[in-house]
């Protein structure tokens, strides 16, 4: 899978053509079914060093299933010599080949022959192939690093195939529906090593090369093409000290990052054993090799049997990384050693059903880091931020299915890199969960495992095992089945809102459903609907948090009793389900009344808190709700202990914060920052005091963060004092003073308050620091300075692989442009130097769209939306879908201009007081009548505002 980490997690997932999969939509671009993969014989040379290229020869054994007289396979980037294509039959019987023809834009070969191939026969295709390595990470390509004790460059040779790089690695049936055993041998230079998917068996030398071996693997069980992995380099190797004798578990890296290993090589076994235990299923390997790749291109990738990452995706040096790197590299190898089972020995039939494959790693995943660390308490933190991820991004026009029909190869990349494939799946999973019961869900999983292992599957195929095991267990109704509730969910954009409207004189209440989105359309989209499963609770039965019934299509304007003496009602408990809930205004105010009571806000669960927080936020935001109903609730969070709530709220206000940059008004937001901030600092002011546990070392950062971040005083000096006593240190790189759990908030407000000598101080420290994670935050930091001439520097360095290597340049961008300081800067880079950019990452305009949505996000005035589209028109040349990236940020710079008109004029400069006790419109008759409510607590004026930074590694 692939784990895009700072950047991938927070901006607004493409648009896609295509919604309910069809599979005549993608069989135009799918390879021919005359012929079924049985087994590969790969045999490849790795040259390094010197030519930097590889030769080989692939021997496919394949059963004809459909009479023809061509067999079509994939291959691109290779050089082939059509006159050594031979086809056999049975491996004897050589078959005439007539033709050998490519079709490049389809990334195909086509072998001919003088007879037809015979339905039933098995044949063998061998093809001798040439290619180059390269260093565009995709395919058979090259790394290099300098080795640190001798100062020498080294290089070393990698695979990343997902989704469609095997074909440019060696000729082959590249979907990951063709499953064929892997017998693989691997020639290189004596003094090298490699790994492969499955164990090595045998080196001998090689009979071509006197200075070359051959190591020869054991053959693999049935897999997809995307899975096949192999690497050549000069790495030290870590054996795990394992219980499990049967499964070996080793950790790949460099020689100098071997002392960062003891975190991964300690958890990977246990892990493997949870694994085992949790689907039933032995790990089908002999060996599990986990090895990091130099700047690689994504933050993973789950190759069966040789897991390949990031240095920071894997090693930690306990001494130096904080909590939250420790966390994310478990939850990283968490995540794909669950793709071992689920991706790998069950595997989707088409990349359609790739937001299940990654989406079910990711929950069974954050279940096991739970497990693992039980007192971290980290699950409620990570559902928090997948709700996070997916609510703005879900609720747009553009928004695509969670299950989206793929036609055309390209359609593949952005839906592997964007938030509603990794966040969506895992929330409707955790969802299901719920509803079926722990002991349903387990089982229908272990069946389906049991089911397919080896072989491929569908969602259809999950639903169906999981409604077997619930109709069995009885935990769903007999004339429900999981496909009816879930094809809502996956086949449908966007998520609902509830409508809860009571009627106090009759003691009932009315609920009905919507689609919800961020800009309304003409119509409403009465024809949209989801099987919800309704939860509630009451001010008078708090611990009613059962399923009652559905809500769907056929009962969508549901009218119910309700005691009429309950000051409130709340849905969906613990916020397991993704819809917003819409009360009316008097039950709003009967939960505010509860919220604001030191003594009783704790009687609303703390998840339902949250949930209050972000839905308030949101509908003020569009209009639906007045603000001040919204800060009459965030008024309650002055006693609000728990971190969550607080990461929910400073959220959700960052774009109103981010909204109000570049405007006269954003230093009178500043100012009530402070303000509601200063009691909550007060607590975590003494930067050396040492705060045990993960969430509230996590709550630390937010509040420090914060406070620095809105120029409270106290905090930026302490800020500057601990940062400029580490830069008159002994050896800073060595002996870095700052509070390990806050150096990274440090880095960033010492940089922003700071001049060019601590500028150029983080720079030195980033040149010689080895921990990537450390790395990302020090070039977040290097983006936040306000000095002009920095930043220019630092843009023109982006392009500039000596100086930041190429895959971080568009993140270096992207933090420029979340600079207030650098936005026009960065803008301007863009317009200016498109041409170079575009050059600079091999013509891929994926990565300009990056570049676009990055500005748009920033954009809120018609003035600039009319600037970035005549850019766009203008650039046109660059894009190979204009009019995608116009209807994207059209959308996206509406919104803000939108969201902006709303608010903006709330804000009287000199008399910011949004908390203001005051008229409220209630939406059920806020064409016609205001209603008026009393200030419950006599509290005097409190303007209270938060925001929550990017710059926070607490946050996304």
């Amino acid at each position: 899978m692939k784990f895009v980490g700072f950047k991938m997690i927070i901006i607004i997932a493409l648009s896609l053509i295509g919604s309910v999969v069809n599979s005549q939509e993608t069989s135009e671009f799918k390879l021919p079914t005359n012929f079924k993969p049985v087994s590969y014989e790969l045999n490849v040379v790795t040259h390094l060093e010197d030519k930097f290229m590889f030769e080989g020869v692939v021997c496919i054994r394949m059963t004809c299933v459909g009479a023809t007289d061509t067999i079509v396979l994939h291959s691109t980037s290779l050089n082939i010599d059509t006159k050594s294509v031979v086809v056999a039959n049975g491996g004897e019987n050589v078959i005439p080949v007539s033709n050998v023809s490519f079709d490049t834009d389809k990334e195909l070969m086509h072998v001919t022959s003088t007879v037809n191939f015979k339905p039933c026969d098995e044949y063998v295709l061998t093809i001798p192939f040439t290619g180059n390595l390269t260093d565009d990470p995709v395919g058979y390509y090259r790394k290099s690093y300098v080795d640190k004790e001798s100062n020498l460059t080294r290089w070393l040779a990698v695979t990343y195939f997902e989704p469609l790089g095997a074909r440019r690695a060696f000729p082959c049936l590249d979907e990951p529906g063709y499953k064929a055993t892997f017998k693989i041998r691997l020639s290189h230079k004596k003094g090298l090593t490699s790994i492969s998917n499955m164990k090595l068996m045998n080196q001998i030398n090689c009979p071509s090369y006197s200075d070359y071996v051959v190591d020869e693997f054991e053959e693999s069980p049935p897999m997809s093409t995307y899975l096949v992995a192999y690497m050549v380099s000069d790495f030290v190797y870590i054996d795990a000290n394992s219980e499990n004798d049967q499964v070996k578990y080793r950790i790949i890296c460099r020689k100098d990052l071997a002392n960062q290993t003891e975190f991964s090589i300690n958890l990977g076994p246990k892990v493997i054993k949870y694994y085992e235990d949790y689907f039933d299923e032995k790990f089908p390997l002999h060996k599990q090799d986990m090895a990091t790749i130099p700047d690689f291109p994504t933050g993973t990738m789950e190759n069966w049997g040789l897991i390949t990452l990031q240095e920071s995706s894997l090693l930690i040096d306990l001494d130096v990384n904080t909590i939250d790197d420790v966390y994310s590299v478990a939850r990283l190898v968490i995540h794909d050693l669950a793709h071992q089972w689920f991706g790998n020995l069950v595997t989707m039939k088409w990349w359609t059903g790739l937001w299940l494959n990654e989406g079910f790693a990711e929950y069974v995943g954050i279940r096991a880091v739970d497990f693992m660390f039980p007192e971290w308490k980290s699950f409620q933190v990570k559902n928090l931020r997948n709700f996070l991820l997916v609510l703005d991004p879900d609720s747009l026009q553009s928004a695509r299915p969670l299950s989206v029909a793929i036609g055309k190869p390209d359609e593949i990349a952005p839906i592997s890199g964007d938030p509603i494939t990794f966040a969506k799946g895992p929330i409707l999973l955790h969802m299901m969960n719920t509803f079926l019961g722990e002991n349903t869900f387990k089982q229908g999983i272990r069946n389906y495992i049991h089911k397919y292992k080896f072989s491929n599957a569908e969602q259809d195929d999950l639903w169906c095992s999981l409604t077997e095991e619930a109709h069995r267990q009885g935990t769903l109704d007999k004339n429900l089945t999981v496909k009816q509730i879930m094809d809502s969910w996956t086949l449908q954009t966007g998520y609902p809102v509830l409508n809860v409207i009571r009627d106090y004189s009759a003691g009932t209440v009315t609920l009905s459903q919507e689609r919800y989105l961020s800009i309304k359309s003409n119509g409403t989209d009465n024809k949209t609907c989801w099987w919800i499963p309704i939860t509630m609770t009451t001010s008078g039965d708090i611990n009613q948090t059962n399923a009652t019934f559905w809500l769907n299509c056929e009962n969508n304007n549901l009218t119910t009793p309700l005691a009429k003496d309950n000051e409130w009602v709340i849905y969906n408990m613990q916020m397991t389900v993704l819809f917003r809930v819409f009360y009316d205004t008097r039950n709003w105010m009967g939960i505010i009344c509860t919220l604001n009571d030191p003594t009783k806000y704790e009687t609303i669960p703390t998840l339902n808190r949250v949930q209050l927080i972000l839905d308030s936020l949101s509908f003020s935001q569009v209009g639906d709700m007045d603000y001040e109903i919204t800060f009459q609730l965030l008024k309650y969070l002055k006693h609000e202990k728990q971190y969550s709530p607080w990461f929910a709220a400073l959220f959700s206000l960052r774009r109103i914060d981010n909204l109000l940059k570049r405007t006269p008004k954003r230093a009178v937001f500043q100012n009530n920052m402070r303000d509601i901030l200063s009691c909550i600092y007060n607590k975590f002011r003494n930067m050396d005091d040492k705060v045990n546990g993960y969430e509230n070392i996590k709550f630390q950062n937010l509040v420090i963060s914060n406070a620095c971040e809105y120029q409270t005083k106290d905090c930026i000096q302490r800020v500057l004092d601990l940062f400029r006593k580490w830069m008159k240190s002994i050896d800073p790189d060595n002996n870095n003073i700052l509070p390990i759990e806050l150096k990274y908030p440090i880095y960033i407000q010492a940089i922003k308050y700071g001049g060019v000598e601590e500028w150029n101080f983080l720079w030195k420290r980033y040149q010689r620091c080895n921990l990537r994670s450390e790395q990302k935050y020090m070039m977040l930091a290097l983006a936040s300075t306000s000095i002009e001439s920095l930043l220019q520097r630092y843009l023109n360095w982006s392009l500039d692989d000596s100086f930041i290597p190429k895959e971080d340049a568009s993140l270096v961008f992207y933090f420029i442009t979340l600079n207030e300081a650098g936005f026009l800067l960065a803008k301007e880079f863009f317009y200016c130097k498109i041409s170079e950019i575009y050059e600079y990452y091999q013509r891929q305009d994926y990565s300009l769209s990056e570049y676009v949505s990055d500005i748009a996000s920033q954009m809120k005035t018609k003035e600039e939306l009319e600037e970035i589209q005549s850019f766009i028109i203008k650039s046109s040349c660059y894009f190979k879908e204009p009019d995608l990236i116009i209807d994207d940020t059209i959308e996206t710079i509406k919104s803000n201009i939108e969201l902006t008109s709303k608010f903006y004029n709330k804000i009287e400069l000199g008399h910011f007081d949004l908390f203001r006790i005051g008229w409220v419109l209630d939406r059920e008759s806020r064409n016609s009548q205001l209603h008026r409510f009393p200030n419950p607590y006599g509290y005097k004026h409190e303007s209270q505002l938060i925001k929550n930074i990017i710059s926070d590694q607490s946050t996304l």
